[in-house]
């Protein structure tokens, strides 16, 4: 069997095992769980990427936003819940001279549709006076899929008065569309914070190349 038919099948199981953890998860937390929630989340997310030919990478600002969907337990600790989230995100590099002594700066921008499926595990049992999440610390795990709706480098040149910006947008074929990690968030009130990490490289033609995603997200809980 030639090498990337091997290769292809051994994608193709991950996938499935993948999706199959998306499924348990969500069978397992409707179970023991009896009431629906959710509401809107948005803030802003610091994100890098490890490039294998440059180590001074450092974490760039971008926002994300959506809907979260919750599954609440009443008789256990143990809920779940699904997002869908737009997220942008990407890395920056350190400033350096370029040939004309200009100082200049590379970054990259991506733009992501993000469907993390997360066991929440709160802290306490329910009672009958918790009407929301809000006054109950969560732990949230879980896979994350998510689907790369494109990207760019962007190259920033300091000149005298102003800077001058160079877009390249990414190619069809040079990047991954699919994106898939683990996810683990803690949260209180209406805030969390929430850290992923990819397993595939974002970039096919450098490895690595791992999304590494932090978010700090205010929520409305219903």
């Amino acid at each position: 069997m030639p090498i990337f038919a091997q290769k292809k099948i051994i994608t193709v199981k991950k996938h499935a095992f993948f999706v199959g953890m998306l499924l348990f998860f969500v069978l397992t937390a409707t179970l023991q769980a009896q009431r629906l929630g959710g509401g809107l989340m948005v803030g802003p997310v610091f994100s890098t990427m490890q490039l294998s030919d440059n180590d001074s990478t450092r974490f760039t600002m971008g926002f994300t936003g959506g809907l979260r969907f919750a599954i609440i337990p009443e008789h256990s600790i143990i809920g779940a819940e699904i997002d869908l989230l737009y997220s942008r995100q990407g890395t920056g590099m350190k400033s350096g001279l370029n040939e004309n002594g200009n100082r200049h700066s590379f970054s990259s921008r991506s733009s992501y549709v993000n469907v993390p499926l997360l066991l929440n595990f709160y802290f306490r049992r329910w009672n009958e006076d918790d009407e929301d999440e809000s006054k109950m610390v969560r732990l949230r795990v879980g896979p994350q899929i998510g689907f790369c709706i494109g990207g760019k480098d962007v190259e920033t040149v300091k000149l005298s008065r102003q800077n001058k910006q160079y877009i390249n947008p990414w190619e069809r074929g040079t990047y991954n569309r699919l994106d898939y990690g683990i996810t683990a968030a803690l949260a209180y009130w209406h805030i969390e914070v929430r850290y992923t990490y990819s397993f595939p490289d974002v970039l096919k033609d450098c490895h690595p190349s791992k999304n590494h995603v932090i978010s700090l997200t205010w929520s409305a809980i219903w």
